[in-house]
């Protein structure tokens, strides 16, 4: 025999059968942690949290290389590999029925939102003049 060879010890039946019963339970009980664990993490909160992360920390790496992406002098590979993944989720977010309807009562309440500042701030300019700018233009 060798110095690295160890003697083999032959065990019996039944404590072979002890060893196997108790790798088992230890085995069910790591199932039973993992199973709580999953359980715990697996509500609405968690779910939406990681999604927010996950939806924050895309937009800030987009948003690092936004100048560098749309310098269309130079169109490379690389570049392509960043915008089309962005542009496909754009496109098919916007093709939802059930997002596209929301976004464009937004984007028209904001548009009159805007509308309405704007003519309102034109009408403070002009009452505080007195009279209209194009009375004293001359053709």
């Amino acid at each position: 025999m060798t110095q690295d060879q160890k003697p083999e010890t032959k065990e019996s039946l039944e404590q072979h059968k002890q060893r196997l019963l108790l790798q088992c339970s230890i085995y069910r009980a790591g199932i039973g942690r993992s199973r709580k664990i999953v359980r715990a993490h697996l509500n609405t909160d968690d779910i939406a949290k990681t999604a927010v992360a996950l939806i924050s920390a895309r937009a800030q790496l987009a948003l690092a290389n936004f100048s560098d992406s749309f310098d269309l002098k130079n169109i490379s590979g690389a570049k392509l590999q960043r915008l089309l993944p962005l542009l496909i989720s754009g496109v098919s977010l916007l093709s939802r029925r059930s997002l596209l309807m929301p976004m464009l009562r937004g984007a028209s309440i904001a548009g009159i939102g805007v509308a309405a500042i704007y003519f309102l701030a034109r009408k403070k300019t002009t009452k505080a003049d007195g009279e209209h700018v194009a009375l004293h233009e001359h053709l």
